[in-house]
C-alpha cells in the first residue's frame, strides 16, 4: 500500500482537523487505531477463554463462528464498556493519577 491510497482502496480526502495542531489529530488517530486493535485482541481472547471453559475446540474457524449465549454476551459487553470507559477517561481533562493523599504529602516534603 502506498501513502497515496487508503487501506480500503477508497480515494483519499482532505485531512480532518479538530485541534489547532494537526499533528495532535494524527496522534489521536494513531492512539484510537491502536485502541481498536487492542480491543479486538482482548475480545477474541475472551472468546477463546469462554470456549476453553466449555471444552470447545479452538480454531480460527470456530472463533469466527462463535455466537455467545446471553451470559457470555453480557460478559463481553461489560468488558467492552469497561475498556471504553477507561480509554475515554483520559479525555475528560482531569488528573488520572490519584497521587498521594494530602495528609501524606507532608511526610515527603523536604523544605
Amino acid at each position: 500500500m502506498s501513502t497515496s491510497e487508503h487501506p480500503t482502496g477508497l480515494p483519499l480526502k482532505a485531512e480532518q482537523t479538530f485541534f489547532e495542531d494537526s499533528a495532535i489529530d494524527r496522534l489521536m488517530s494513531m492512539v484510537m487505531t491502536l485502541a481498536a486493535e487492542l480491543h479486538v485482541t482482548r475480545d477474541r481472547l475472551a472468546v477463546m477463554e469462554m470456549m476453553m471453559e466449555n471444552n470447545q475446540p479452538i480454531t480460527s474457524a470456530s472463533l469466527d463462528a462463535f455466537r455467545p449465549n446471553p451470559t457470555q454476551k453480557e460478559r463481553l459487553n461489560a468488558g467492552r464498556q469497561a475498556f471504553s470507559k477507561e480509554l475515554m477517561f483520559c479525555a475528560i481533562g482531569v488528573e488520572a493519577s490519584l497521587g498521594a493523599p494530602e495528609e501524606g504529602v507532608g511526610k515527603f516534603n523536604k523544605s
